[in-house]
């Protein structure tokens, strides 16, 4: 027990590192173009010396901060022997460099990885570049393969919530239930959520295994029986017809068993909708049961058609149930649309 306390301690060692920009003590050096024109007005200074010759207009226009900076009454910043004022930031120049290709008219630096996503994202929430973050958050979207991924939703997780990205912290939780709640998942990356966090995901896991267990058991034979957890044989006419709708009304009896045996401490609608595991479980069930009901060896296509609606049913399920930031709730019907009547929203584990 010692030696596991001490492992778990030490996850939590060097936690600020995380994005620990610190001024060097280098000289200064210019980027180059496309920030070096001359007609620039202002030159932006990175934490690692790299200067940016911008222009007062155009950050004005994007920020709400420097708009407010640049017309407050006193002198504006500089150094002496500079033509220009100089702007000394806390980013670094990679941050900077990629805010500026997404402000200017030219070729956006598209993050390549989460953490510099997530840096870029809060470094617009801290100058208030409200449209800046809309665009960058569209471009992501529009990368393949996505760049948030469940290898590293629990770092994602810790860094947005951190930063109060609310919309990336839902995100990133969604990808964190393809994994299990423990110690041997979140590994190293617990080392980047702090406790508080960590228990709001926690409950967050627990309420979305309720939402898709409930989601389960509310599936029904078209005279209404509720199925029992598992069942050898399957009874009824299976409508084939239904599948491919929103409504799966006709359900055999050991697909209820077979999704919510899948459930187990992963809740994510994608595992437990797999196809190939689906797709074995019904070969086996086949030959198990001999049920006349159930698809035949060549009518995949079903398989996969019945894996997507049930993943469309369980989604719908979860999207229902939220995750608090210290800047409150957020739900993903809300980054969709409207949100739905029986909106549940999770705040350290109680349900409102």
């Amino acid at each position: 027990m010692l030696q596991l306390h001490r492992e778990l301690l030490s996850l939590f060692d060097h936690s600020q590192q995380v994005a620990d920009s610190r001024p060097s003590d280098e000289a200064p050096r210019k980027f180059g173009k496309p920030f070096d024109r001359r007609d620039a007005d202002l030159i932006i200074r990175s934490c690692d010396q790299v200067d940016f010759h911008v222009h007062k207009a155009v950050l004005g226009t994007a920020s709400v901060v420097f708009e407010d900076m640049f017309t407050a009454p006193g002198p504006s910043p500089h150094e002496k022997g500079q033509e220009d004022p100089v702007l000394s930031l806390t980013e670094d120049s990679k941050t900077l460099h990629r805010l500026l290709t997404t402000i200017y008219p030219v070729d956006p630096s598209v993050p390549e990885t989460p953490e510099d996503a997530l840096f870029l994202l809060a470094t617009c929430q801290k100058y208030e570049m409200d449209s800046t973050a809309k665009r960058i958050r569209s471009l992501l979207k529009e990368r393949t393969p996505p760049l948030f991924t469940a290898l590293d939703s629990f770092r994602a997780y810790g860094i947005a919530s951190r930063y109060h990205l609310k919309e990336e912290a839902l995100l990133a939780a969604r990808l964190t239930l393809e994994h299990p709640m423990n110690f041997n998942s979140c590994g190293e990356d617990l080392r980047f959520i702090s406790g508080a966090d960590l228990f709001r995901l926690w409950g967050y896991h627990t309420e979305c295994t309720k939402a898709v267990r409930n989601c389960i058991n509310q599936m029904k034979r078209t005279s209404g029986e509720s199925f029992p957890y598992s069942s050898r044989s399957c009874s009824g006419t299976v409508n084939i017809g239904k599948y491919n709708t929103d409504e799966l009304q006709s359900v055999p009896r050991w697909w209820h068993g077979y999704f919510l045996g899948k459930v187990a401490d992963r809740p994510s609608p994608k595992t437990i909708t797999d196809r190939l595991a689906f797709e074995r479980a019904l070969v086996a069930h086949r030959g198990a049961s001999g049920c006349p009901a159930c698809l035949q060896p060549d009518e995949t296509r079903v398989d996969n058609t019945i894996c997507a609606a049930f993943e469309a049913k369980l989604t719908a399920a979860i999207d229902l149930v939220g995750v608090v930031t210290p800047l409150g709730p957020i739900v993903f019907s809300e980054l969709k649309g409207p949100p739905g009547s029986q909106r549940r929203c999770l705040y350290m584990g109680l349900v409102s």
